[in-house]
């Protein structure tokens, strides 16, 4: 080859390594920009009720679900749920998921025992660094509302953005709250 030709096939060279390069580096921050704007719904659920509500709202959202589970199940609820409780616990957890901190939005979901969340919730919301984070809480009750449940998001998290939580006892209900918080059907 002579001169010219060599250096032409290393600008070439160069230019589609960089050009490569740059694709590729395109493609993974689309992929995680993705990620990000798809939220996160987190919950516990011990009965099934406030699984099916966040199965409703992964589906209506394009979200990843997260199941949060106590490392050591509940052998009395009652019992256990309430010492918990009471002293202010924070029963060891498990998630489904390993990057809880790469979303963006998070839905939390429990069940309310004794016009609370359980405390598997508070080592969860303890357990990962939400400033910053849009957080919408949930619930299913027999008889309680959110309301009551909601303080523990403003002491544990305060560097989030709380967003207004729904009792999600009615499937009803849903659409209409995700509607209003501005998620499209996904």
């Amino acid at each position: 080859m002579k001169l010219n030709q060599k250096v032409m096939a290393i600008i070439g060279t160069a230019v589609m390594t960089v050009f490569m390069a740059a694709c590729s580096t395109f493609a993974e921050s689309d992929t995680n920009s993705a990620q990000a704007r798809d939220p996160l719904v987190a919950y516990f659920s011990y009965s099934g009720n406030t699984e099916e509500a966040a199965k409703q709202i992964a589906e209506y959202t394009g979200g990843t679900l997260a199941e949060i589970q106590r490392a050591v199940p509940y052998e009395d609820v009652n019992t256990e749920g309430e010492e918990e409780l009471n002293s202010n616990a924070r029963p060891e957890i498990t998630i489904s998921i390993d990057n809880v901190e790469d979303y963006d939005t998070i839905f939390v979901g429990y069940p309310i025992w004794w016009d609370e969340a359980p405390m598997v919730i508070s080592t969860f919301l303890e357990s990962y660094d939400f400033t910053d984070k849009r957080i919408i809480p949930f619930c299913t009750s027999a008889s309680d509302s959110i309301d009551n449940s909601l303080h523990i998001f403003e002491e544990l998290v305060p560097d989030a953005v709380i967003e207004e939580g729904l009792t999600a006892n009615d499937e009803e209900e849903i659409e209409p709250w995700l509607r209003e918080l501005g998620f499209d059907k996904g």
